[in-house]
Formats: structure tokens, sequence, C-alpha cells
């Protein structure tokens, strides 16, 4: 028996239209990006950077604290997705201990939407997305990766496994067109080394996921 199955018809009648919800608003998911670009255009790139890591930085900040006895637990958690590091998410894989890999982008169908309705992306969001990798960090793609990115580094802060605090890296992640953007080469072998994946694994991991990163204990 199926879980769809096992609901009462009136739970299961609710879920669905939720789902439909959630899946068919394009409206939001352009309007998203059409709001972003109204900031860039009153506060510019600077103005729209600080806004976005404000913004992302305020959502882990707001998420539940979480303690895990071994590292073994919290994977299991990211890999289900009950983690705040992968609640968003669309699925995650674990390759090794420190590898995680988003299969999709959180925002991939919203600029799939804006590109089908409007046209091609808007130059603000890959400008943005260069100002903070001259300014925070090197690993943005577009004004989504700067969002998840924050996200990421600070939802970690809100997590202990055993005695350890946790911390993120970005290694890679490509568009929807291909385009890709690696962690800077004097850092890249050092990364993919604590990740315990090779150059070619990462390379392998880019044909059908569009994220990749990593999370390691703190070393004391």
């Amino acid at each position: 028996m199926t879980e769809e199955e096992e609901q009462p018809e009136g739970i299961v009648d609710i879920h669905s239209k939720k789902k439909e919800l959630i899946e068919d608003n394009p409206f939001v998911d352009v309007s998203a990006f059409l709001f972003l670009e109204d900031i860039a255009d009153k506060q510019g790139e600077a103005g729209m950077n600080n806004y976005l890591v404000s913004l992302a930085s305020s959502l882990a900040k707001s998420m539940p604290e979480e303690e895990y006895d071994n590292w073994e637990t919290f994977l299991d958690s990211l890999r289900n997705r009950v983690s705040i590091l992968s609640t968003f998410e669309k699925k995650v894989i674990t390759p090794t201990d420190y590898c995680i890999v988003s299969e999709e982008c959180h925002y991939k169908r919203g600029m799939l939407e804006y590109i089908k309705r409007i046209g091609e992306l808007s130059q603000q969001h890959f400008k943005v997305a260069e100002y903070y990798n001259h300014t925070v960090k090197s690993a943005a793609l577009t004004t989504c990766c700067v969002i998840c990115q924050t996200f990421r580094n600070f939802s970690v802060e809100r997590i202990r496994v055993g005695d350890r605090n946790v911390r993120y890296a970005q290694l890679a992640a490509v568009l929807y067109d291909g385009t890709q953007k690696r962690a800077p080469m004097e850092w890249l072998p050092i990364l993919l080394e604590k990740a315990k994946i090779s150059l070619t694994k990462l390379n392998m991991l880019l044909r059908n996921n569009e994220c990749i990163w990593m999370i390691y204990p703190e070393i004391k």
C-alpha cells in the first residue's frame, strides 16, 4: 500500500493541491527574478549583493540549531532532507563523507520559466555574481548561487556533530547552458583532497548534477 493509499481522502486532496500550487506557479518564479533586477536597478551590484547576503544569512540564522552524535547520523539527515542544509534541496547525494551533490539548483525552474516567458536572463544576475566573486569568494555563477552559498555558509554555524563545529566550502557549479564555475585553481586541489574526490570524479559529477560542495568537521 502506498503512502497516499494510507492517507484519508481529504488529506490526499490537500497534499495534491499543495503540490500542484508549488509546481505550477511560474508567475511567482518570474516575479522573484524581476524583483531582484529592480533592486539592482536602484542600488547597483553592490547593493543587490548586500541584500542577497543579508537575506540568505537571516534565513539561515532563523532555522533551528542541530546536534548530531556522529557524522553518519548527520549524513543521513542530509540525504533525507531533514537537516537545514538540505531542507530546500530537491535531492542530495553524498559520494563521500564530505562531498555533497545537489542534483538540481533551487532556482533552475525559475530561470527556465524566466527564459521561456521573457528571454535571456538579465546580465544583472551575472554582474552581481561577479561582484560577489571579487569581494566575498570566487564561487558564484548568478545571484542564485550567491543566495544558496551564503545560506549554506551560515547554516553550518548552527550545526554541531559530536563536539565539533561544521564548515562549508564550494567546489563547483554548472548553469543550465553548461557554463561552469569552480573553486579557484590554487584552492581546488586542496578542497578535492579534503572532500575525498579526484578531479576526474568532480568532472563526472558535473555531467548530471548542478552543484558540488563539501562540509567537514572543524579541526580543533
